[in-house]
């Protein structure tokens, strides 16, 4: 039996790739301990996917937005509606879109990588030995694949079909088919994050706590718990808080 070492080669970024598909446990296990710097390629491929599926789809995005703007103007009072007009078509400009998207996108992304940080660095030092930040951190990365290959094949579907998936993941089956209600609705939003590449990501992160964190089966899924209702809440709760306030309104 071979077992990985600080002098063994390091393994070809395509090979962590496959790997992660293949055999995800020695891939985790291996970009921990010896390919702690290949960490850049899942981290880069994580930004570039969604901003390309951003730029390629971006006259369709520009069109439902204006679409969606018209229907929002149609439920206000004219004065108020013909104020909010000149802001709406300013921001639905595509250089303005693109550049807003992007910025949203990059936020998010260092937001939701230093939150999964903070779980996983502290739910594996509490239950024993805390386990290296960056070893810690390049095996994290990598569970992103899934979520980086998400928006390229979502691009692909659109290319193919000329049209944007409107619900994901298992929204559809909450949905009511107004995008400003369904946009609004908490149980559509966390449905949305129910599709096959969030789980498998949950995956490579339940196998990242038992490879990499050396915790057992009971830890591993306990922390697996909160990291799932935690990133998965930072997309609910900003509708809740809003259905708060419009009810108190």
């Amino acid at each position: 039996m071979t077992t990985l070492t600080d002098s063994s080669p390091p393994a070809h970024i395509l090979i962590n790739l496959r790997d992660i598909i293949a055999a995800p446990g020695a891939a985790l296990r291996r970009v921990s301990t010896l390919n702690t710097r290949d960490w850049w390629f899942p981290a880069l491929l994580a930004l570039i996917a969604p901003l390309l599926y951003l730029g390629l789809t971006l006259d369709l995005q520009v069109a439902n937005a204006r679409e969606a703007a018209a229907r929002q103007l149609s439920l206000m009072p004219p004065d108020q509606a013909e104020a909010a007009r000149g802001m709406m078509d300013a921001m639905l400009q595509p250089k303005t879109m693109f550049l807003t998207g992007a910025a949203s996108l990059l936020f998010a992304l260092l937001m939701a990588w230093l939150f999964a940080m903070l779980i996983l660095y502290f739910g594996i030092a509490l239950l024993g030995q805390p386990v290296k930040v960056n070893a810690l951190w390049a095996a994290l990365v990598w569970t992103w694949i899934p979520l980086a290959l998400r928006p390229l094949v979502q691009l692909a579907w659109t290319l193919a079909t000329g049209s944007l998936i409107q619900y994901q993941g298992l929204s559809y089956f909450a949905a009511t088919g107004d995008p400003l209600a369904d946009g609004k609705n908490p149980v559509v939003l966390a449905l949305a994050q129910i599709d096959l590449f969030n789980l498998w990501h949950l995956a490579l992160i339940y196998i990242l706590l038992r490879t990499v964190g050396k915790r057992g089966r009971g830890g591993s899924l306990g922390i697996l718990t909160v990291y799932a209702l935690i990133l998965g809440g930072a997309h609910v709760i900003p509708a809740l808080i809003t259905r708060l306030i419009g009810f108190g309104s």
